[in-house]
């Protein structure tokens, strides 16, 4: 114990005055040897109080304690450290396994005496062996589906089998390899997420229009006619809808979109040729409509209608069936005529347009062949298949010329003759030059057909009548084709789509039939789900409780509360059930906690057939800041229970020789947390009292009976309290957790244990470890007894809170404290003395009134801002703290301050990052700089109290000549040439990242090491 008036000289004032200056006034040096006004007054100061000093010591230190004494306070206990764990069920036959309340877990410690330190659960827990297999999350005004945990199956936009080349394939199946490659290593354990406040989408807003030949034109008019779908008009117009079509490489936007005249069709280009899809037998082009944002409503139209075009384009083969013409210009039927001979035309884009009017423009010029060949050749070519000719006179040439023709098209079976819509046949009988025109509508049954190299649909073209053809002499008066130019046009004729299909979120729909109905449908809209919700899919139905799901929140701070409903899958669908909220609505790291109903089902949720629990807001929130500090959560997983550093004993007897006031008995214990206390009063208490107790408070009172069936004793539960003088009743005892021994009154202001010929009382004791049980993370893996079917068991965070029995002197000040505020909170310095005689782990306390750490302002508010010594391993400590510092507050402080007025808050750390540009003197002094400067910064913006720093005063923030005036130590190695200072904070309005200058700098903020970075340069 020390001094509480310990003497100060003047020399240790004078330094104390020296370290102070360097943060307050480094512009002023305090010089003892040369002093200026200023060093003159602190050396006078100093004599002052140093006197003044000598004085105060001189008090007796026992006056002190016997002042104090007179609240007849005792010393506080002892804190348990505490800690969550986690129980690994070992996959045995059955379902699950109980772990009851009590239930002791150890962890090795050389600080103890048995090695151990002991820990036991805080409630029962069913360790059960289902296991998450999935997760995701919804928004329902955002619309989006979140996936958290799992793999989701995403419906592919295009139906079918898509055509590939072997390279394309091969690629594909490697993809897929990979892909199963990392599904094989998915691990159960749920990544980190923002509850309600994931942004990822995993569904989809898509139309998707199937059609054979209508979309395969490059650089011709698509037109898709929408009617009754203003909406979906005006969308498409202001960019949120976009048409897009499937090529080789994937979707493509299209080379131009044009609203035409009438105000629902839009007329569509694009530059590269379709990827065709098969589904059934036939091949289809893909245009779809897809919303570029989430979409959170729905679209309708009355009805879709296609058209096409074709510009006039030149075709893509010409042949004779052997060989390759020059489409430009060439001879349909070679220079030399004759029946049969025959000419190829390929255009596959136009003649696969079935129903619409296909056009072939062509220029026709003739040309003579003068054909000479000898009698004796002509007789032994055509000696088998032809007649005799006739003998001639003369020897004049016989003119030929084409008389029929005959246009046809492949039906897959055979050439069938076209129909046009003109007559045809002798189109270059008369050997009229000049320009021509076919047309003819396109047949429902053209295939493909082989010619030559070319494979595609083809008109074949053939002479069925030539006149003289064989004869010899002869002038051929052949046709020659320039310009031909092929173009196809619906003439204004529209048609539904030949499939129609939709993808809303994450579900695929085909909706040809609604096509052909009379009603208006849903063309696009978003997910289904009505709520902001997390669905929890298990692996195995949950049979016995309760089960525990832990939320380990991430060391962010100031996480808003969400008030949450769960519910579960039973016979009807989703319904709501019980459960106990120990994360004090998200605020804090801790379980949910429930007892699975028997009626409990699978259901097929986004393709998974689980047994699904659904947690979700319970009520809506709405506005800008709804999302801000919603809860991350770092960690999420079944099988979770509380443990805290307690040893309980058995129940153990006690006996007392005399009945004496003021009597005192050891308890056998070190750092005492409380006691339950049975005290026996057989013989002390009337009958008629004995009855009453028993009948309406079974659980502070027992009795015991001999064979007789009369009683041999009684036991009535007592209460601790600190002070007699305040006890609410007679039955109290005082534990003095110093000597480790119970205390009772003197039979005047309390009674007092008067069986001196049985047991007088019997005690069950609770102690702790104190500081010894704040243990690191994964220490905590042992069972004392028998554990069935755990595999193992480990702590995920580290235990925090444990600290040893009060000592002498922070209980004078806590005395101190109580007589000068009376056991009354009135004034900020009360407050703040409360705060800190409540725990030693707070290192400091500041005081807002009027406001609260959102922003928002109510004179009736009181926000207690308290830094913890162990913030930076996260708020767990101050979570266990601050209820229970709220409760005693509330019972302390003025009437007129409520539980809703009073709030207990962790800071705004603002993560202040410095870069520093250091030149050095020496470059082997490199890395000594830098080590040293960022050692330097970080045991200066440490806000918390260590060695001989003063941490930082809740509401301040470092400034640019401070942390330079810091690093000024530095100064015989290296010159600091410039700094720049980046703070980075969450408060009410969201995240920020600013020039310490930039910054509004509220009552609630904190400074906290950031990422520091130091440039050396070279002189």
């Amino acid at each position: 114990m020390t001094n509480a008036f310990k003497p100060l000289s003047a020399g240790d004032i004078e330094n104390r005055i020296e370290e102070l200056r360097k943060s307050y006034a480094p512009e002023w040096k305090f010089d003892r040897d040369n002093p200026d006004a200023g060093s003159v007054i602190a050396q006078i100061f100093a004599r002052q109080l140093e006197e003044n000093n000598r004085l105060m010591s001189q008090m007796p230190e026992r006056y002190h304690m016997e002042f104090v004494n007179m609240l007849d306070a005792n010393l506080r206990p002892a804190q348990p450290a505490a800690s969550m764990v986690i129980f690994n069920y070992d996959g045995g036959t059955i379902m699950g396994t109980q772990i009851p309340k009590g239930t002791r877990l150890t962890a090795e410690s050389a600080d103890t005496d048995s090695g151990l330190i002991v820990y036991e659960t805080e409630r029962n827990i069913y360790v059960t062996d289902s296991e998450i297999e999935a997760v995701f999350m919804t928004d329902a005004e955002e619309g989006t589906l979140s996936p958290v945990f799992g793999d989701f199956d995403v419906p592919q936009i295009i139906s079918g089998e898509i055509r590939t080349d072997a390279e394309e394939e091969e690629s594909s199946l490697f993809a897929e390899e990979e892909t199963e490659d990392i599904g094989l290593g998915l691990s159960r354990h749920v990544p980190p997420f923002t509850l309600f406040g994931e942004k990822e989408n995993l569904g989809r807003s898509i139309l998707i229009m199937y059609e054979q030949r209508l979309f395969d034109g490059i650089d011709e008019p698509i037109y898709i006619r929408l009617e009754g779908a203003e909406e979906v008009i005006n969308r498409v117009q202001s960019g949120e809808l976009t048409f897009k079509y499937y090529t080789k490489k994937g979707f493509e936007t299209f080379k131009s979109v044009k609203l035409m005249e009438d105000g629902f069709t839009f007329m569509l280009i694009k530059d590269k040729e379709s990827q065709k899809t098969t589904i059934g037998e036939k091949e289809y082009s893909v245009v779809i409509l897809e919303e570029n944002k989430v979409m959170i409503d729905s679209l309708e139209v009355q009805n879709i209608l296609l058209s096409a075009g074709g510009n006039s384009k030149a075709p893509e083969y010409v042949g004779d069936g052997s060989q390759e013409l020059d489409p430009g210009k060439f001879d349909p039927f070679t220079d030399e005529l004759a029946v049969f001979n025959e000419c190829y035309i390929g255009h596959d884009p136009s003649f696969s347009k079935a129903g619409a009017r296909i056009s072939l423009d062509f220029k026709v010029t003739y040309h003579e062949n003068q054909v000479r060949v000898t009698a004796e050749e002509e007789e032994a070519e055509l000696l088998v298949i032809k007649r005799k000719p006739k003998k001639t006179p003369y020897d004049t040439p016989a003119q030929v010329k084409v008389d029929e023709i005959i246009i046809e098209y492949f039906n897959g079976i055979g050439w069938k003759k076209l129909k046009c819509d003109t007559e045809y046949a002798g189109l270059f009988e008369a050997c009229e030059e000049g320009d021509y025109k076919l047309s003819f509508i396109c047949p429902e049954d053209w295939q493909s057909s082989e010619s030559g190299p070319y494979s595609g649909r083809c008109l074949r073209i053939r002479i069925t009548k030539s006149a003289n053809c064989y004869i010899r002499p002869a002038i051929h008066t052949y046709p020659t084709i320039e310009n031909l130019k092929i173009a196809y046009s619906y003439e204004g004729r529209f048609t539904a789509p030949g499939r129609l299909e939709r993808i809303a979120g994450t579900r695929k729909e085909d909706i040809t039939a609604c096509l052909f109905s009379d009603k208006s449908f849903t063309v696009l809209s978003g997910n289904e789900y009505a709520e902001d919700a997390i669905y929890i899919g298990f692996d195995k139905k949950l049979t016995e409780g309760p089960v525990s799901i832990y939320f380990q929140l991430s060391d962010n701070n100031n996480q808003n509360g969400v008030k949450v409903k769960l519910e579960y899958v039973g016979a009807n669908g989703f319904t709501e059930m019980r459960f106990t909220d120990l994360t004090e609505d998200f605020t804090r790291s801790g379980t949910l906690m429930f007892l699975p109903p028997a009626d409990m089902s699978d259901m097929t949720i986004e393709g998974k057939k689980l047994f699904w629990l659904r947690l979700s807001r319970a009520k809506k929130q709405k506005g800008a800041d709804k999302d801000v500090f919603l809860p991350k959560i770092a960690r999420m997983c079944l099988n979770a229970v509380v443990v805290t550093n307690v040893q309980t004993s058995e129940e153990g007897d006690y006996y007392i020789e005399d009945v004496v006031p003021n009597t005192s008995v050891s308890l056998g214990r070190d750092n005492i947390l409380d006691a339950e206390v049975w005290v026996n009063e057989v013989g002390f208490t009337r009958k008629e009292e004995m009855d009453y107790l028993l009948e309406n408070f079974p659980e502070r009172a027992r009795a015991e009976y001999d064979f007789l069936g009369r009683v041999s004793a009684f036991y009535v539960l007592w209460d601790e309290v600190d002070s007699f003088d305040r006890a609410p009743h007679r039955r109290c005892y005082r534990i003095d957790r110093m000597t480790g021994k119970i205390h009772f009154s003197d039979g005047y202001k309390c009674d007092m244990p008067r069986v001196t010929t049985d047991v007088a009382f019997k005690a069950r004791i609770r102690s702790t470890d104190g500081e010894k049980g704040n243990l690191g993370e994964g220490e905590i893996t042992s069972f004392i007894g028998a554990a069935p079917y755990i595999e193992s068991v480990f702590n995920p965070i580290r235990a925090h809170g444990g600290s040893n029995l009060e000592t002498i002197d922070h209980a004078l000040d806590r005395c101190a404290g109580i007589m000068h505020s009376r056991y009354r909170l009135i004034s900020e310095t009360d407050y703040i003395r409360f705060c800190k005689e409540f725990s030693d782990s707070i290192d400091r306390t500041s005081i807002v009134t009027g406001q609260l750490i959102d922003g928002s302002k109510n004179p009736a508010d009181i926000s207690v801002v308290l830094l913890m010594k162990d913030y930076a391993d996260g708020a767990f400590s101050f979570h266990r703290i601050a209820a229970l510092l709220q409760k005693e507050m509330l019972e302390n402080c003025e009437l007129t301050v409520s539980a809703n007025n009073l709030h207990i808050v962790e800071p705004i750390f603002v993560d202040i990052s410095v870069n520093v540009w250091a030149m050095v003197m020496d470059m082997d002094d490199a890395f000594e700089v830098q080590n040293e400067v960022k050692s330097v910064l970080s045991d200066y913006l440490d806000p918390v109290r260590s060695g001989g720093s003063d941490g930082w005063d809740i509401g301040t923030l470092p400034k640019e000549t401070q942390i330079l005036m810091k690093l000024g130590v530095m100064r015989s190695k290296a010159v600091i040439q410039r700094i720049t200072m980046i703070g980075h904070y969450v408060d009410a309005d969201g995240e920020h990242e600013l020039d310490t200058k930039d910054i509004d700098i509220t009552p609630f903020m904190v400074p906290r090491n950031g990422e520091h970075k130091v440039i050396i340069t070279n002189k």
